[in-house]
């Protein structure tokens, strides 16, 4: 049975989309949030647990996606210096 070795190029390739994927996650989960929590502070009326409640997924994902894309770069590093 064969092994897969992944391709250094194919891992930086991945590692890029999901990098825009996690910075448009977090791009908008930021300022969804801050504006919630303002918008609760201001009025008094909403539930404070609202905000981290629809703010958090998005923010959470953000980071994670940003993680492995920061992990797959530091693969496809290895296997470079690795193959030489």
């Amino acid at each position: 049975m064969a092994t897969h070795r992944p391709n250094p190029a194919a891992l930086r390739a991945e590692a890029r989309l999901l990098a825009v994927a996690g910075f448009f996650l977090l791009g908008a989960g930021f300022p969804i949030t801050l504006i919630m929590v303002a918008i609760a502070l201001g009025s008094g009326a909403g539930s404070p647990f609202l905000p981290a409640a629809i703010g958090a997924p998005p923010i959470m994902l953000g980071y994670l996606a940003c993680h492995f894309a920061s992990q797959r770069m530091v693969k496809a590093k290895a296997i470079e210096t690795g193959s030489r």
